[in-house]
């Protein structure tokens, strides 16, 4: 009886499905759509699209779509954005009034399929008439913004002015310069590239002096971390340097030391060579055991290392409300070539040059108003082959000194400087005593102004940047009384300075201390002046208030007054030394800016 109903439930259930897949198939796509609104279900709204030729000529001149929505009103507009210069294309009517005939024909609510099919062919013939619209209005707002880039009004939040001028011998090519703009800072910044997290695991037998019966304590920590840098991966080498000291079978505790050498690597994809890494070692865990009746200690050592990549870059950023953040603004970049010109004499004749190597060291800068100094040597490797048909060395260095204009550059700023040697021209005398050569060198300067700043967070690259904490000043006072070498009738000067300055930092202090190192120079009873030197120590401390050990911390020393006071007979000098001393702590941490656009390397 039951299977009867069973095969009469299977049977029923067949014939329904038959019914409605014929229903489906046979039915008009316009009387299925009616059929799914009366149940108020809503189709999927059509996502916009960004026009192709709008934004490859957006893509060419730095822009951003759809980076800010003004509101909620005008999320789904499209949002032009060529240097920072705002272009909103306004809602077509027709638009609208065609976007309101695909939603009655959505709704179809009372409506007939030759009515439906009436309305689909009409939205269709305007389609194609909407589309050549938008293709003309597309191209004209091209053109304008093409124009209106050319003069950016006040509203705009950066722009760039390109000062080429020719190149001449001194100074080199001005670089199009940026223009400050309220909101917007150009900075040079760690751009994080990735980060992994590996652990390993040493095991070691050391050979003890003396037979132990126990382990006291293993002191173990990293030292000569290398690293290095290949495609997608980060290769790190270095030393676990142990002190182990154990109690012996005469019931004394003996130190033995053992150093073990260690090479790992990191998957970090997207690392390339060239970039910066930071490596924080750990020692998780250590297991020992005694074997050999002691006289082997069997150890395994957990090690844990965290690797991240950073990439050097320049970014325009957005500024207002956000962390405070120590930070590099850029201040300006430029390049200069220059040739370096000199004649060898060869230790032994050649008959034929093999090679020249050639490197920059020993550079040295000066930031002088507008212009940056720049001295070295080149230090040259000389390869050649004497009349004795072997091949000799020869090293020699060529000092050499160059400037270039870098407009907003003052004293007291940061520079760097990036040489590259571009060309090597040598020259073999007739008689095989001399080279003479012509190398021409490049070098790219870029200096910038350590500043604190808020920056905007945002959805755009992730850096490392360091949060300013606090910051505080404090002023100590050196009183001290020196006993002059010789008998003085009169102090000249005194030149006094911080040295050897450093600094611990606890919970909501910084502890300071250093030297106040002096220069004394005096008149003698003989007339003659006189030098003697000083060393005066000092220990002080500063409220920082969220300052906690292993924060990073900046000192910044001052000698603020100087009062010097002889005694009558001259002997002696008492000596009054105000000094500021600023700290500021700070803490790297991470976060994506908001970024307006790319600006070199």
């Amino acid at each position: 009886m039951y299977s009867w109903l069973i095969l009469m439930g299977i049977i029923t259930g067949f014939m329904i499905s038959t019914y409605y897949l014929y229903q489906y198939w046979t039915k008009p796509m316009s009387e299925i759509e009616n059929y799914f609104d009366d149940r108020v279900f809503k189709r999927v709204e059509v996502v916009p699209k960004v026009n192709k030729t709008a934004y490859e000529f957006a893509y060419q001149n730095n822009t951003n779509f759809g980076k800010d929505s003004l509101d909620k009103e005008q999320s789904n507009k499209k949002v032009h954005e060529v240097f920072a210069f705002h272009s909103i294309k306004p809602p077509d009517k027709s638009e609208k009034k065609d976007n309101e005939g695909k939603e009655g024909l959505a709704a179809g609510k009372g409506g007939n399929p030759e009515e439906n099919n009436r309305i689909k062919e009409d939205t269709s013939d305007k389609e194609k008439i909407l589309k050549e619209d938008r293709q003309i209005d597309d191209e004209r707002l091209i053109k304008d913004e093409m124009e209106s880039s050319k003069g950016v009004s006040e509203t705009s939040k950066i722009r760039f002015e390109s000062t080429w001028v020719s190149k001449n011998t001194k100074g080199g090519m001005i670089m199009p310069e940026l223009q400050q703009v309220e909101g917007l800072e150009l900075i040079k910044t760690p751009v994080v590239i990735g980060e992994n997290v590996i652990q390993r695991m040493e095991v070691t037998d050391l050979s003890l002096d003396t037979s132990a019966i126990k382990i006291r304590d293993i002191n173990a920590t990293v030292t000569n971390l290398d690293t290095d840098v290949i495609d997608n991966k980060v290769i790190i080498q270095g030393t676990i340097h142990k002190q182990i000291f154990f109690v012996g079978t005469d019931d004394i505790i003996h130190h033995q030391a053992e150093d073990i050498n260690f090479s790992y690597f990191v998957d970090v994809p997207g690392a390339e060579p060239g970039m910066d890494v930071l490596v924080e070692p750990t020692i998780e865990h250590i297991v020992t055991r005694l074997i050999m009746d002691g006289t082997i200690l069997h150890q395994k050592v957990v090690l844990q290392f965290f690797v991240k990549v950073l990439s050097i870059q320049q970014l325009i950023v957005e500024t207002g409300v956000g962390p405070l953040i120590k930070v590099e603004r850029v201040i300006g970049e430029n390049s200069v070539q220059t040739m370096v010109m000199n004649e060898v004499t060869l230790a032994v004749d050649a008959i034929k040059i093999v090679d020249i190597n050639a490197e920059v060291v020993d550079l040295e800068t000066e930031i002088i108003e507008d212009k940056v100094i720049i001295q070295g040597v080149v230090h040259k490797q000389l390869f050649y082959i004497g009349v004795d048909d072997v091949e000799h060395h020869q090293a020699e260095d060529i000092p050499f000194s160059e400037f270039v204009d870098i407009p907003g550059a003052e004293p007291g700023m940061n520079v760097q400087v990036h040489p590259n040697v571009e060309h090597i021209k040598q020259e073999l005398s007739v008689d095989g005593t001399t080279v003479t050569q012509e190398i021409v060198l490049e070098l790219f300067v870029k200096v910038t102004e350590t500043v604190q700043i808020n920056l905007v967070t945002g959805e755009d690259s992730l850096v490392m940047l360091p949060e300013v904490v606090g910051e505080n000043t404090k002023q100590v006072l050196s009183e001290t009384t020196l006993e002059l070498d010789q008998t003085a009738i009169k102090i000249k000067d005194i030149q006094a300075s911080f040295e050897d300055v450093n600094a611990v930092v606890i919970n909501d202090k910084v502890i300071i201390q250093g030297i106040i190192h002096k220069q004394i120079f005096y008149v003698g009873e003989d007339n003659v002046e006189y030098h003697q030197a000083e060393n005066v120590p000092f220990s002080t401390f500063v409220d920082v208030i969220g300052a906690r050990p292993d924060m990073d911390v900046d000192i910044i020393p001052t000698i603020a007054f100087i009062k010097p006071e002889l005694d009558p007979e001259g002997e002696l000098l008492t000596q009054k030394v105000i000094g500021d001393i600023f700290v500021k702590v700070t803490e790297n941490i991470q976060f994506n800016v908001s970024e307006v656009g790319p600006y070199g390397v």
